[in-house]
């Protein structure tokens, strides 16, 4: 027993040690002061930059100097400055959200995001991580119950449900018949989300995009042509 304790002790002390965060420290552009927090990941052959909230800077790389990873910012000070510019338009008070098709007005407050009637109410420093993770949340609740209803009803089998946050794609079945979905599905109408969800399972059938596919499509959802120019006019509106 004591064995295996300090077995189990010795592990957790190198997890943390290999994937570690922590602030390294602050950094200003053009006036504007960052928080920089550095993510270990030892097998990385490069520096990842990601601005999880407004003013907080994201570094993934192996063990690498502060001096480094601070000349990395740098180096991409342009792009920080834009995306932060375009983060803070993002959810500003009177701004846009939408859920299920629905339009919310941004209003701002200190706390959790919180949907009421005709309005959201988030806090603009955290912004995109409050909704980020309000769209995960919901689409982990509604739509593995979707993919479910439309597996029975179209008699395919699949191997695993993911879901990853994308720019461009709102879903993507593979080879190995792994489904993935894009939480901002849930910016979209019912309508819309089923027929996103057809698609990828046609896949199962077909890996392509020929006319057998669109076939299998259609005969699920006989209006997807109508459907899919719905959903790159909202596409559209959101960029």
């Amino acid at each position: 027993m004591v064995l295996k304790w300090l077995v189990s002790r010795i592990l957790l002390r190198m997890f943390k040690r290999v994937f570690s965060s922590s602030p390294i420290d602050e950094i200003v552009l053009d006036g504007i002061s960052f928080t920089i927090k550095h993510f270990i990941r030892p097998k990385m052959k490069r520096v990842i930059l990601r601005i999880e909230e407004k003013n907080e800077l994201r570094l993934s790389s192996a063990r690498v100097s502060k001096k480094r990873l601070l000349d990395f910012v740098q180096e991409n000070k342009e792009w920080i400055l834009h995306r932060q510019k375009n983060l803070k338009e993002a959810y500003e008070a009177g701004g846009s959200f939408y859920y299920l098709n629905k339009h919310y007005r941004i209003e701002h407050h200190d706390n959790d995001l919180l949907l009421q009637e005709d309005r959201v109410l988030l806090n603009q420093l955290k912004g995109k991580l409050q909704s980020d993770n309000f769209y995960k949340e919901c689409a982990k609740s509604y739509l593995p119950g979707r993919v479910e209803y439309w597996k029975e009803k179209m008699g395919v089998e699949f191997n695993a449900l993911g879901f990853r946050l994308a720019k461009k794609r709102w879903g993507s079945c593979n080879s190995k018949r792994n489904i993935s979905l894009n939480p901002y599905m849930m910016k979209l109408s019912y309508e819309m989300i089923d027929y996103i969800i057809v698609h990828e399972l046609s896949h199962l059938v077909h890996l392509n995009h020929s006319k057998a596919f669109y076939q299998c499509v259609q005969e699920y959802v006989p209006d997807y042509l109508t459907i899919e120019k719905e959903i790159k006019r909202f596409s559209l509106r959101l960029s």
